[in-house]
């Protein structure tokens, strides 16, 4: 991959993560509301897992091809 194309990707990913982490916050947020069924608390405690292993693995790959630049 090209330097143009692997910069380019990487701040694809980076907003990517951007994105993924300001979901994992705004989940987080609303576990703490305390009128949730434990079924809302369940659900929303799934997406914010689903989210948080999102975000690890656009940072490996931000990792990974920001290596590649070295």
């Amino acid at each position: 991959m090209d330097s143009e194309t692997r910069g380019l990707r990487i701040r694809t990913l980076k907003t990517q993560l951007d994105v993924c982490l300001l979901v994992c916050s705004t989940l987080a947020n609303e576990l703490q509301a305390a009128d949730l069924t434990p079924k809302h608390k369940t659900e929303l405690a799934h997406r914010w897992e689903k989210a948080l292993k999102e975000s690890q693995g656009l940072q490996l790959a931000i990792d990974t091809l920001e290596g590649q630049e070295a």
